[in-house]
């Protein structure tokens, strides 16, 4: 079974960590821009785990008020465009549109 749990013990970042048993397959962390973004910095993982965990903490953050996210993953670009997280910017204008639009919306085709 794989388990998406959010990290409470790093105080500096929101964190969540997809992990099977004690293995860890994948991490994603950020923290918050000022009061209405929040910045993705970190994310360690496969593909396959990158659209669930990148979903998990947009949610989360979504359910807290918070409808901006920027990702400050310049190595990751092509893996979030490929995920259709992105576009020309790395970033998400709005988190409740983007789980709004269908799935196949080509208002997030790259």
């Amino acid at each position: 079974m794989i388990e998406i749990i959010q990290n409470k013990e790093n105080l500096d970042k929101i964190e969540f960590i997809a992990r099977d048993n004690k293995e860890e397959l994948g991490r994603v962390a950020g923290k918050l821009e000022g009061i209405d973004t929040f910045v993705i910095d970190e994310l360690s993982c496969d593909e396959f785990m990158a659209d669930g965990l990148i979903r998990a903490i947009l949610n989360m953050i979504s359910l807290h008020g918070i409808d901006r996210a920027k990702f400050e993953l310049p190595d990751k670009t092509e893996l979030l465009k490929r995920l259709r997280f992105i576009g020309d910017k790395p970033e998400i204008e709005s988190i409740d549109a983007f789980f709004a639009a269908p799935c196949n919306s080509t208002q997030w085709k790259v």
